[in-house]
């Protein structure tokens, strides 16, 4: 009888740890995932921009006090220009795929005398021109980044100059073509 009763604790042992081996198994099995892969599209729109950039030191340009008759040298009956010798900026940034325009025009401001036939600017596309009329500095055909660095001013000076104070404002115009 003993030996039974070994036989059957032993059995009952046997069973219980399959059983407790079988519930851990079961317990920490990962369940299965399945995951669909979806496509995800990014979108965004752009528009055609600008910039037009004059550094504040190129906002003021003076060209000079106590012009007179210094500037005329009756040897060669010519007038110098009066300028204030230096290379002026603007830069001009686009992403318009037909470029821009960069034009500049002038206008004496009320109050002030000017001939502006005689008030020229140099630099970007053009050689010395008059702003009499509105002039064309710079054009392109394609997105840029451009920095225009050679413009100057000079106004010709003459006799029919009547004392006063002289002034003329430019305004610079960028367009996308």
């Amino acid at each position: 009888m003993k030996r039974l009763f070994v036989l059957m604790l032993v059995g009952a042992l046997v069973i219980g740890v399959g059983v407790v081996t079988l519930a851990e198994t079961v317990v920490n099995t990962p369940p299965s995932a399945t995951a669909t892969i979806n496509d995800v599209d990014a979108s965004w729109s752009v528009v055609n921009w600008i910039i037009l950039y004059i550094p504040v030191a190129d906002l003021s340009v003076n060209l000079g006090t106590d012009v007179g008759g210094s500037y005329y040298d009756p040897d060669t009956d010519v007038w110098d220009p009066v300028t204030d010798g230096a290379n002026h900026n603007a830069y001009v940034i686009t992403n318009a795929p037909d470029g821009y325009t960069l034009t500049v025009s002038a206008v004496v401001p009320t109050g002030m005398l000017g001939d502006l036939a005689r008030f020229q600017i140099e630099g970007g596309d053009l050689s010395w021109t008059s702003l009499n009329t509105t002039q064309t500095l710079k054009t392109t055909s394609a997105a840029a980044i451009d920095h225009i660095s050679d413009i100057q001013y000079q106004y010709l000076v003459n006799e029919t100059d009547a004392a006063g104070d002289y002034a003329v404002t430019v305004t610079y115009t960028v367009t996308t073509n």
